[in-house]
């Protein structure tokens, strides 16, 4: 039996075009309202933050945020609002609502690390002092290919289960790095 180079390359092409490769799994609607909204919010924070945080304007980065939590104000049912920004370094310049972390340092802390590290946006949960679990969602600030910082939104269990209707586990499984 004789091969042809070209039928060999065709099938190994088919091959792995269709099977090679990670392919997220179907969203469910609801996963896919979440990812849609949250994805659009977060862009638009990216998009408005970033300057503000390299020249390190906090006046102009609370103002983002204040505009912010009135566009945003459905994302949440039994939360109040709550976003931070951290620079680069990973130190909390502001919140909204303020805080009282305001100028520690979270560089530590994975959902800080990750996102400046990979420059990818990130979820996880987090268990508070108190046991209360709050999910984060948290994008990195992109200048010229480097991280100039995070932009941290927290959520409650109850939100995501209440008003998106996604388990925990489907929550963590969203890739809101694609569209």
């Amino acid at each position: 039996m004789v091969f042809k180079p070209a039928l060999i390359f065709t099938v190994l092409a088919a091959l792995c075009l269709t099977g090679c490769g990670p392919q997220e799994p179907p969203l469910s609607p609801e996963a896919t309202a979440f990812k849609q909204e949250i994805g659009s919010i977060l862009r638009s924070m990216q998009q408005s933050l970033t300057e503000p945080v390299v020249r390190g304007d906090i006046p102009a980065i609370d103002a983002v945020l204040k505009r912010f939590s009135k566009e945003t104000h459905n994302i949440c049912i039994d939360c109040p609002y709550r976003s931070g920004v951290l620079n680069k370094d990973g130190m909390l310049l502001t919140s909204y609502p303020k805080n009282e972390f305001i100028g520690r340092n979270f560089s530590t802390y994975k959902t800080v690390s990750e996102p400046l590290q990979k420059q990818k946006i990130i979820q996880r949960q987090i268990f508070q002092a108190d046991g209360a679990k709050i999910y984060y969602i948290s994008a990195p600030l992109i200048r010229d290919n480097k991280a100039a910082g995070v932009v941290i939104l927290a959520l409650t269990p109850d939100d995501i289960d209440k008003k998106w209707r996604l388990s925990e586990k489907e929550f963590l499984a969203l890739n809101l790095n694609t569209p």
